[in-house]
C-alpha cells in the first residue's frame, strides 16, 4: 500500500493536548474520570477540555477517513477509550499504544511514544499526524528522520492550552493536502 492509499493516522496524546488547564477557547469543561484498575484499586483523573476541539477532531476523522491512534499514559487499562473518550462525549475507537514497560523505563520526555511511533510506521507506513505537548519537541526530529519519506505533521503544544485553533488549522490544511496529492497517471 502506498502512502496515498493509507489511512492518515491522527496520534493524540491526552495531557497538554486534549486535557489542558486553561483550554482558550470559550466553553470548557471539567469533570473527573474515574479509572479502575482491579482489586479495588482506582483513580481518579482531573478532565479539564474544550468541546470544540473534540467536536472538530471528530469532524477532521469523518472528513479525511482518519485513524486515532491514542499515544497517552491515559491507555493504560484502556482509560482512553474506555472512560476518556466517554466524559468527553466524542473521540471514541481508534486504537491505544502503550508499552507498559517502555514507559516505565522511559528515558525522557516521552521516549516511549516516540519509540511506538517509528515502530507502527515500520510496521505499515501511512501519512500522520503526531500531536503532544512535550514528546514532540523533545524527540520529534528522531521521529521525522526514521519515517522520512512519509507525509507527516508534528505538533507540539502547550500544556496548559492543549490543542489550539491553530492547530486544528495546521492539521486541517496538512489532510487536505493528502487528499490533493497527484494521481500518477501511465
Amino acid at each position: 500500500m502506498s502512502h496515498s492509499e493509507a489511512k492518515t493516522r491522527l496520534y493524540l496524546d491526552v495531557d497538554g493536548a486534549i486535557n489542558a488547564d486553561e483550554p482558550p477557547f470559550p466553553e470548557v469543561k471539567s469533570t473527573r474520570v474515574q479509572i479502575e484498575y482491579g482489586g479495588g484499586m482506582m483513580s481518579r483523573m482531573p478532565l479539564t477540555w474544550a468541546p470544540e476541539v473534540v467536536a472538530e477532531l471528530d469532524a477532521l476523522r469523518d472528513e479525511f477517513d482518519v485513524e486515532l491512534v491514542w499515544l497517552s499514559t491515559w491507555n493504560e487499562m484502556h482509560a482512553s477509550m474506555t472512560s476518556l473518550a466517554p466524559a468527553l462525549g466524542g473521540l471514541f475507537g481508534g486504537r491505544a499504544i502503550m508499552d507498559i514497560d517502555a514507559v516505565s523505563s522511559d528515558i525522557g520526555r516521552g521516549w516511549w511514544k516516540a519509540q511506538s511511533i517509528i515502530a507502527d510506521q515500520e510496521n505499515s507506513p501511512a501519512p500522520f499526524v503526531w500531536v503532544d505537548d512535550e514528546a514532540v519537541m523533545a524527540h520529534g526530529e528522531m521521529v521525522s528522520e526514521a519515517t522520512a519519506g512519509t507525509p507527516s505533521l508534528t505538533l507540539t503544544t502547550v500544556y496548559e492550552h492543549g490543542i489550539e485553533r491553530l492547530h486544528l488549522a495546521q492539521m486541517r490544511s496538512f489532510l487536505v493536502a493528502q487528499t490533493a496529492a497527484p494521481i500518477a497517471v501511465s
